[in-house]
């Protein structure tokens, strides 16, 4: 928080801390221009289904953004580690598994913003321009008590390329600039990303965390459906449901996201035909869902899951 927005605030006959918290939250929002926008956190622990030991990693990760302004105050703390006392985190995995919505999980469990920086928007085909806008994210950020998303990491941070001209040299030197300095960083930021493979290396190594989001399996498919379920159609309909959702659970492979879409497009198609929610309209949507990737449920799939549903 810059020494202006206190003198502001202070203006303003704040009487708790709490008002004084949410001030300083609305004077810091505009300052990354756009660059980076915020993203509504409404998302809360019992809403993110993942694996066990991912779970507890990314509570310890949310304890150290909590703990780790007291931890560097320390003497020997600061002696030891010179630089490199930001909390940046890797979100590594397929599409749909969760990454996006654990940073939001996150940033509300902190009670902090969380900025997405707007790639389109960073990433230029200049040389240097690229590096200059996200140093202007960083500066800017540092002043900010706030949770910095980069999605779509690797577009930033990739692997160095192989030098065959002057172009390909200045392209290098913009890499190194970009890994530098996110690794300076002192504040928190999640990188996420589809492909590892395509970040440098030396750079992932010397991230704090760097967690792998995977599909989720059948018992948490079947949670995802159970939750998404009974919050938009009641829990009278998803007990309706029960066994329908578990044959879907355990025979349609499907990320979290494409779970979500799939029921609320049934959802939408229950309600334009006047009915409740119900296998044929799950159904309908799950196609459309499946369409998008050029699959679609078999009929003797569609049989199956009709039969055993009953």
């Amino acid at each position: 928080v810059v020494v202006g927005d206190i003198a502001a605030i202070g203006r303003q006959q704040v009487t708790s801390a709490v008002q004084a918290r949410h001030l300083v939250r609305e004077a810091q929002r505009s300052r990354l221009g756009h660059l980076a926008q915020r993203v509504a956190c409404t998302f809360t622990w019992d809403d993110l289904v993942v694996a066990d030991g991912l779970r507890a990693a990314l509570e310890d990760f949310a304890f150290e953004a909590r703990d780790r302004a007291s931890f560097w105050e320390q003497d020997a703390a600061r002696r030891l580690f010179p630089r490199g006392r930001g909390l940046i985190s890797l979100f590594s995995g397929p599409p749909g598994t969760g990454k996006t919505m654990a940073a939001q999980v996150i940033a509300a469990d902190l009670g902090l913003d969380l900025f997405r920086v707007d790639l389109a928007g960073v990433v230029s085909k200049y040389v240097g321009e690229t590096s200059q806008n996200l140093e202007r994210i960083l500066a800017q950020a540092a002043h900010m008590d706030i949770v910095l998303f980069f999605d779509e990491a690797d577009a930033l941070f990739s692997k160095r390329t192989e030098v065959k001209d002057a172009h390909d040299r200045f392209a290098n030197t913009d890499t190194d600039y970009l890994l530098q300095a996110i690794e300076s960083y002192d504040g928190i930021a999640i990188l996420a990303t589809n492909k590892k493979a395509n970040l440098d290396t030396a750079f992932t190594r010397r991230l704090r965390y760097v967690l792998e989001f995977a599909e989720p399996d059948a018992t948490q498919r079947l949670r995802i459906w159970r939750q998404i379920t009974a919050e938009l159609a009641g829990p009278e309909r998803t007990q309706a449901l029960d066994q329908h959702l578990r044959l879907l659970a355990e025979d349609v492979p499907l990320t979290g996201a494409q779970i979500k879409a799939a029921i609320l497009t049934a959802l939408f198609m229950a309600r334009r035909q006047g009915r409740p929610l119900d296998l044929e309209t799950l159904l309908a949507g799950l196609n459309r869902e499946l369409l998008k990737e050029g699959r679609a449920l078999s009929g003797r799939e569609v049989g199956n899951l009709r039969r055993h549903g009953q």
